[in-house]
């Protein structure tokens, strides 16, 4: 990412941004006299959050960013065409050769319990951050410093050059929580008692059944056309949809494909995103600490490489609304061409299982989290792997034992749904590199090789998008043609399914982290 390039299409794009708030605050009276106003959008998931509602121990999962719409806002949000846009910052600087970034912070911007977000309070959020978030060290770990410049500039001093910091406080790393609430509450009670700047405010929250915010009158983007926002889980993904189509809810987040396309067909929007937002990939035990998993072999590696029909998956799980993957990444313009990747071929897999020992195969197994798509995914590779010798049993987990499962599945096969950032360096540079911790994609059972690393390090460190780009690509082609640590199966974006009575939302009109529910109004 250049350098100067980030600066100037991040100031032009910031120019724009306070144009078009200043054109909604002095339109507003005239904007809400065409909206209806009122009402409660009522939002159907298939599962709680992860942990809690407090933005600095968030994981960055998909639902954690889906209940955090109505009470948070970050610094800097992603845009349609992949880039970063600012928001509660209203421009950055960029300086390689300094190694800072210098934060603009918005001068209008309140909490929903009327403190104000200024460069102190910026600091605090960051500085906290930088202590106990659960993505502190994979995404802003460059960072030595956060000082304060004048009562609404930040200065971020790194250690090294990092190209994805904007990207990185597009997350939940840049979300604002109030300083004042968070002082005087304490952080037990903040846990469950969120006060974001978002339009929105959480009146109750009964675990794993609901949500229910209410409009933050003092939201300081103008009048929220909505009076609330509900959130209602069903663990049955059947009866989210029987109360989709009996409009009990308006919107269902989580829905299985077969279930988005029976709500196509009875004229209900399925809401893909421009960007696609997750990539799937079988991972296996490469480290091997043990030393007694036929997956620590490359060429049982690769041999199962070989083997898993990646285009018979994505017909079958995913009903046409995903991509065949050939790296891990979104979109094309990291893309490595020079991949030579692994054809679908039982006759050399077979080759390859014998030349590493296992003529006859041997018993391993996959797992991975419960959804019925992943199920699919799973018996696909099972059926794949059985023409092979290999005898692979099947694993579906939830919760908690799902999320540990995740950073050390011990023997055997992982198959991971990850999201992907609309930056595929900062994406990687927090899965495969070494020195990470905490909630991190096979932590105790994933390879990290030194040269994977290196090309990580040079991904981020780079003060042209050319030499990020490239490096990225020459990290995919060592996971994959050199030690073959991964197979990638799919790119798909989050589906969201609407009532067409749902108008100005934002839900599936960017990305899955983003939606704009401060201008979502129903059509009555």
């Amino acid at each position: 990412m250049m350098t100067d390039n980030l600066s100037r299409r991040t100031l032009l794009k910031a120019g724009a941004a306070v144009a078009a708030y200043g054109a909604f605050s002095s339109m507003a009276d005239c904007a809400m006299a065409a909206t209806p106003e009122g009402g409660i959008l009522n939002i159907g998931t298939s599962a709680e959050l992860n942990y809690n509602m407090l933005c600095f121990s968030m994981t960055g999962g998909p639902y954690d960013y889906v209940y955090s719409w109505p009470i948070y806002e970050s610094l800097f949000k992603p845009n349609p065409n992949g880039t970063i846009d600012p928001w509660l910052a209203q421009s950055v600087d960029a300086d390689a050769t300094a190694l800072t970034y210098t934060l603009h912070i918005r001068r209008d911007v309140t909490f929903s319990d009327g403190s104000i977000l200024n460069a102190a309070v910026v600091k605090w959020n960051l500085d906290h951050y930088l202590k106990v978030g659960s993505k502190r060290v994979a995404l802003l770990g460059s960072i030595k410093s956060v000082d304060i410049v004048d009562d609404y500039t930040v200065r971020l001093q790194l250690s090294t050059w990092c190209s994805f910091i904007p990207a990185a406080l597009s997350r939940e790393c840049g979300y604002m929580f109030s300083q004042a609430h968070y002082e005087k509450y304490g952080d037990e009670y903040c846990q469950k008692n969120p006060v974001g700047t978002g339009p929105f405010t959480l009146k109750e929250w009964v675990r794993d059944v609901s949500k229910t915010f209410v409009r933050n009158e003092k939201y300081w983007g103008g009048k929220v056309p909505l009076a609330g926002v509900t959130y209602t889980i069903y663990n049955d993904t059947l009866v989210g949809q029987a109360a989709l189509m009996s409009e009990e809810i308006d919107v269902f987040c989580g829905l299985g494909l077969s279930g988005v396309k029976t709500l196509v067909d009875n004229d209900f929007v399925a809401a893909v995103e421009p960007l696609q937002d997750h990539a799937s990939l079988l991972v296996f035990n490469s480290l091997n600490s043990s030393n007694d998993d036929p997956m620590g072999n490359l060429m049982v590696r690769q041999a199962i490489s070989h083997a898993i029909d990646t285009k018979a998956i994505v017909a079958a799980a995913f009903l046409g609304y995903a991509d065949v993957s050939t790296q891990f990444g979104i979109g094309k313009h990291f893309v490595n061409k020079d991949i030579v990747g692994y054809d679908f071929d039982v006759e050399k897999a077979k080759a390859l299982l014998a030349k590493a020992g296992f003529p006859n195969g041997f018993s391993t197994r996959i797992q991975a989290a419960s959804s019925d798509t992943n199920k699919i995914v799973l018996q696909i590779m099972q059926a794949n792997l059985a023409k092979i010798g290999i005898n692979a049993k099947i694993d579906l987990l939830t919760g908690a034992t799902e999320n540990k499962a995740e950073t050390g599945w011990g023997s055997g096969m992982w198959y991971h749904t990850s999201s992907v950032y609309v930056d595929v360096a900062m994406q990687m540079a927090s899965i495969f590199p070494q020195g990470l911790t905490g909630g991190v994609l096979g932590l105790t059972t994933m390879m990290r090789p030194d040269d994977v690393t290196e090309a990580l390090k040079r991904s981020v460190s780079s003060t042209s998008d050319a030499e990020s780009v490239k490096a990225v690509g020459e990290a995919n082609k060592l996971l994959i043609d050199k030690y073959a640590i991964y197979v990638p199966i799919a790119e798909y974006s989050t589906i969201y399914v609407l009532s067409k009575r749902v108008k100005d939302s934002g839900i599936g009109a960017t990305f899955f982290a983003v939606a704009s529910l401060s201008t979502a109004h129903l059509d009555q």
